[in-house]
């Protein structure tokens, strides 16, 4: 009796989530993967990882993946599958990740994304602008995999000086989707924006997994020590192996398998540098790990949640004893409701949380008001001229206690330099 319910609840759901998805972003280290299976469960789903380490095969403890018996059978996609010597690209995930979705969508499932590299959730977004869309050359592909902020400003520039001008130089993430439009397409973003509807590419719902940061740090800091117990050391020592065999050196953590978080942290002690510690490179795996949490809940801030226009529903797990009450049910009921297309009834945060979602505060420059403003005196952190876009954020830096704190320094300094040539003279005349 209660089988065929089930299987009448499953055919429900089934009929209704087609075409849906939902994405479950959030810190490391939150639980992101226990609720992604709690979901797939409930509503006959299948799970896409979103994260750029864990496509890469083997070592599982190292990566994070969520260990297979505790998948609870449920199908996970875009996973575990990319050799060590590859690197992989993010016109490479979206292509894996749509076929995903199809496969699972044609089945008549519910597609669930999950993972802790937020970028790739672009793949969403925009892709009516991408009609008509050709494979990248082996330039382009590594163009859009740069984190050189200016070599990517500056190829915009040549591509569409229009659309640049509206970027700050150090907006990596909205200057390679910009190049990304026109390598696809051939088209200037720019032209292409005003000829086409941009949005969301599915019927989506947006969960936010969130903690407060003391006990996601701690909880941090105990997985880190755990991971190394029941064998990320092996892993880790797996992979100086493979780095040795290669003849590679500390530049490759810049990319691929290489960067994920506790390779780099031991690489010192791997090879035996003097004064370094195991321990020492335990604390900075720490630190590594929470500067990347924090690095991750800026992210969704800042950048998910205004191009969803705040759309999205925040989870509180930062009590792991009221999981059930305030992520398992409040979720469901979510997710109830978007599943079978009735309105949503849920509150879009906890009370005490609903400042996390304040997109509408962050400060963003209008398209019209783009005039660049060069500070002199202020530096970003590549040690080059502060660039402030639109002139309101040029009067709040003008303002900040930043730009009056160095106008200070410097009429202190240029104070100082005069007193000094002053009483130089005063010795020289003596």
């Amino acid at each position: 009796m209660l089988k065929t319910i089930w299987h009448k609840l499953c055919r429900t759901v089934t009929m209704s989530s087609r075409g849906k998805v939902i994405v479950v972003a959030g810190t490391t280290g939150v639980g992101k993967s226990q609720l992604s299976i709690q979901l797939a469960e409930r509503f006959n789903g299948e799970v896409i990882n979103s994260d750029s380490m864990q496509v890469y095969k083997g070592i599982p403890v190292i990566t994070n993946k969520h260990p297979v018996q505790e998948r609870n059978g449920i199908e996970h996609h875009v996973m575990n599958h990319v050799d060590w010597s590859e690197e992989y690209f993010l016109h490479r995930f979206e292509k894996e990740c749509d076929q995903a979705i199809s496969d699972i969508h044609s089945r008549g499932k519910l597609a669930i994304i999950v993972g802790g590299t937020h970028y790739y959730l672009q793949c969403l977004f925009n892709k009516r602008i991408d009609a008509v869309s050709r494979e990248l050359s082996e330039t382009e592909a590594a163009m859009l995999e740069s984190e050189d902020p200016q070599s990517l400003y500056d190829t915009l520039k040549e591509c569409d000086p229009r659309i640049a001008s509206k970027f700050h130089p150090n907006d990596v993430r909205r200057v390679k989707r910009m190049l990304e439009i026109f390598y696809k397409t051939g088209k200037k973003p720019s032209d292409a924006y005003a000829e086409q509807q941009v949005g969301l590419r599915y019927d989506t719902l947006f969960f936010w997994l969130y903690s407060d940061p003391e006990p996601l740090n701690s909880r941090l800091d105990d997985r880190v020590d755990k991971m190394l117990e029941v064998g990320g050391m092996a892993e880790i020592n797996e992979l100086y192996e493979c780095y040795k065999s290669k003849n590679y050196d500390v530049d490759q953590c810049e990319n691929g398998v290489w960067q994920v978080i506790g390779f780099k942290e031991f690489l010192p002690w791997l090879e035996k540098q003097p004064n370094t510690s195991f321990e020492e490179c335990v604390d900075r795996m720490k630190i590594r790990t929470r500067q990347y949490a924090k690095k991750q809940v800026k992210w969704i801030k800042k950048m998910l949640i205004p191009d969803i226009n705040g759309d999205i529903y925040l989870l509180d797990a930062s009590d792991l004893s009221k999981w059930d009450a305030n992520v398992a049910e409040r979720s469901t009921k979510i997710t109830e409701n978007f599943v079978n297309g009735e309105p949503m009834s849920q509150e879009r945060a906890p009370a005490g949380l609903v400042a996390l979602l304040d997109h509408k505060s962050e400060c963003r420059t209008p398209m019209s008001d783009t005039q660049q403003f060069t500070c002199d005196i202020c530096f970003d952190k590549n040690g080059k001229p502060l660039v402030a876009v639109g002139q309101g954020n040029w009067e709040i830096h003008s303002r900040s206690r930043r730009h009056r704190s160095n106008l200070t320094r410097g009429t202190r300094k240029a104070a100082y330099e005069k007193w000094k040539q002053a009483k130089e003279k005063d010795v020289e005349g003596e």
